[in-house]
């Protein structure tokens, strides 16, 4: 699977979130509304445009896209959502708990094929292409040291961007890693969610990796249990 932590470029700028504003697990029927938001929230952001560069292909496939990622989160309770009274689903933030990454197991073959389907690969071989480049170069810089969750995706809906969602999805999450006695990783693909995990604590993780073809940078952050 390819996974990468990404926030639009203004997320994390503020420290608290909306008034009325929940955190929670997902549920499996918001899937849908879900991947949604999230292809409305990652439609500008530096690492779709490389993965996706035909617009028409981008906007067509982001949702099914984010819907393979999302059942795979869901499938190890891994979504936690903010919502709203009077808006509903602001945000997501999809992680895979200790081990799930290293080693899926024969579900993951399951994941692949749906994600080769999702992206109409056999049309768009260069999506598929820049897709498995990034999951090789992620692999080769996945921590092996310790135990750790795996923050996939923070994404925040356009309208919500200056609620502080992203600060509480985040923190949030972090409280449970932090209860657990683990530690986090993530690859960040914007300056805001680099700047949204460095005020949660994360520190970078070596180089940035450079996608190929003058693609963008992600910059892998840690950070140790608390």
């Amino acid at each position: 699977m390819t996974t990468a932590t990404a926030l639009p470029a203004d997320a994390g700028t503020v420290p608290r979130p909306a008034a009325g504003a929940a955190v929670r697990r997902a549920r499996p029927d918001e899937a849908p509304a879900l991947a949604r938001l999230l292809a409305d929230a990652f439609a500008d952001d530096a690492l779709m445009l490389w993965a996706f560069p035909d617009p028409d292909h981008r906007a067509r496939v982001m949702p099914a896209f984010f819907l393979v990622h999302l059942e795979q989160c869901l499938a190890h309770q891994g979504v936690m959502v903010a919502t709203d009274d009077d808006t509903g689903l602001l945000g997501a933030l999809l992680f895979l708990p200790p081990g799930v990454w290293e080693d899926p197991g024969r579900a993951d073959g399951a994941a692949t094929r749906a994600l080769t389907e999702a992206i109409d690969a056999d049309r768009y071989g260069e999506s598929a292409r820049r897709l498995a480049a990034i999951t090789r170069l992620q692999q080769r810089r996945h921590p092996r040291h310790r135990r750790h969750h795996y923050l996939a995706f923070i994404g925040v809906h356009p309208d919500a961007r200056a609620a502080g969602t992203a600060e509480a999805l985040l923190g949030a999450v972090l409280a449970e890693v932090d209860a657990a006695g683990q530690a986090a990783y993530a690859e960040t693909s914007s300056a805001g969610g680099a700047r949204l995990c460095g005020n949660h604590g994360f520190t970078r993780f070596g180089e940035a990796i450079a996608l190929p073809g003058g693609g963008p940078r992600l910059a892998p952050v840690w950070r140790g249990p608390r």
